[in-house]
């Protein structure tokens, strides 16, 4: 049950967060698709510099078993805010330095070039 509560909390927070970007003409299935692209940019970006605390975070609220539906909305949001970029950043880790980080800074700017195309399609 408190699983179920968990989740419904998590959609809750992000389609009150996707509901405030009509106002910039994104509707709301759409605005989900900007707010995921636009969290994990986030956290790519603090990736380039502070990569394992960034997927240590992940991990620990995601793989972690506690119970209440607090907990377990934190592991929804964790996993819709910084997913692709953990996993992304998963594989990076097993690379020498120079390339980790150059690629990291590539990721970082893919996203932002997704975002900014979404944005830019619905204007």
């Amino acid at each position: 049950m408190n699983k179920i509560i968990g989740l419904l909390l998590a959609i809750g927070i992000f389609t009150g967060i996707s509901a405030m970007l009509t106002g910039i003409d994104i509707p709301l299935p759409s605005s989900y698709i900007t707010v995921v692209f636009a969290s994990n940019g986030v956290f790519a970006f603090f990736s380039i510099f502070t990569q394992r605390l960034v997927m240590a975070l992940y991990e620990t609220n995601v793989y972690e078993e506690r119970s209440g539906f607090l907990n377990q909305a934190f592991k929804y949001i964790a996993i819709f805010t910084s997913g692709i970029n953990y996993h992304v950043q998963k594989v990076l880790n097993r690379l020498p330095l120079f390339f980790n980080k150059f690629l990291a800074f590539c990721f970082f700017l893919s996203l932002v070039w997704i975002g900014f195309g979404i944005i830019g399609i619905f204007n």
